[in-house]
């Protein structure tokens, strides 16, 4: 193995016996070669490490803790011990297409200007052969992304390739405070520093199953909403009053306030980004906090949407706007 890999791969390990074995393999298998493999053992009480041990590969290294200290912290070592100048995160329980790394190589050493790129994934359940599949598409201008990333996050974590530099030259690290959403926190505050991509292709096989974070719903929903405040604050206008502890709208009032103030960062901010990507990236926010707080806002709160500026430029489905329509009348 070059003393100097030009992809470090951080595969974070807790008890992923089932499916660690078909995840490296997809790694050692890539059509591009020149990498290794941090395998970072979190405290596993499996026989996880007794199959990596079993692999025949001199591109693996193992790191191990001395006890659990979840996901972020785990890849955080891996970040504090890589050689490469590029770092690809994989999951244990992922697949890689043989031609991920030869693609984002490229990508990136054909981009200068661009820090960070993912690309489409297909989810699967279970087992790839029979198990149920999903395609996934993600948005691929630059320019787009980097002005809605504050609000939703459209970069794949398993299939995020980055620059060393940003973790060697600018200190970013994973945010270990977080337990969930730590991943688009980390993209969120690469985008401030660089440009950040998607490449049109299918590049990694996400596997769902119910050991998956994405299943903590209200930590997620939590921590999301600890990132869309942020990344309002960062520019100077603060909504954190108009929702409670967990995340949720307060009320009616404090959603009228909210639309009021996103309609204030988009007149402050419209000379930064292009004004369609910044409408659309308006448009999304003001509707998802509708959408996820529709309960208690009913249709008065519809009412209050559909005179927001950004009302027409919502991904609305026409079914939902009839329903939505016909809830605040009667």
């Amino acid at each position: 193995m070059n003393e100097m890999p030009l992809v470090s791969v951080i595969v974070p390990v807790y008890n992923g016996e089932k499916y660690l074995l078909e995840a490296i393999n997809s790694v050692l298998s890539q059509t591009y070669s020149d990498f290794e493999i941090i395998v970072i053992n979190d405290g596993s009480t499996d026989s996880s490490m007794d199959i990596v041990a079993a692999i025949n590969s001199d591109k693996i290294r193992v790191v191990t803790n001395e006890q659990n200290i979840g996901l972020a912290a785990t890849r955080n070592r891996g970040l504090k011990v890589a050689k490469g100048k590029y770092i690809a995160l994989m999951d244990g329980d992922d697949i890689s297409f043989p031609h991920r790394f030869e693609k984002q190589v490229e990508f990136l050493e054909q981009n200068p200007d661009i820090g960070l790129v993912s690309s489409n994934f297909i989810t699967f359940e279970e087992d790839i052969e029979s198990g149920k599949r999903s395609e996934k598409v993600l948005p691929t201008d630059s320019d787009f992304i980097s002005t809605i990333i504050p609000f939703q996050n459209v970069i794949c974590c398993p299939v995020a390739m980055f620059r060393s530099e940003l973790v060697t030259e600018k200190g970013l690290f994973f945010n270990e405070s977080l337990r969930t959403c730590e991943d688009w926190d980390m993209w969120y505050r690469i985008s401030k520093l660089s440009g950040i991509a998607n490449i049109d292709d299918y590049l990694i096989y996400y596997r769902k199953h119910g050991s998956n974070l994405s299943k903590k719903r209200a930590l997620m929903h939590q921590n999301k909403m600890k990132i869309i405040q942020n990344s309002f604050s960062d520019c100077g206008i603060d909504v954190s009053d108009c929702f409670n502890e967990d995340g949720r709208i307060k009320g009616l009032e404090q959603y009228q306030n909210f639309v009021s103030l996103v309609e204030q960062f988009y007149s402050e901010n419209k000379l930064s980004f292009a004004e369609e990507h910044l409408r659309k990236s308006c448009a999304y926010i003001t509707y998802e906090i509708y959408k996820t707080n529709s309960s208690v806002l009913g249709g008065d709160g519809w009412k209050l949407l559909k005179k927001s500026m950004f009302y027409p430029d919502m991904d609305i489905g026409f079914k939902y706007r009839v329903k939505n329509t016909l809830k605040s009348i009667f």
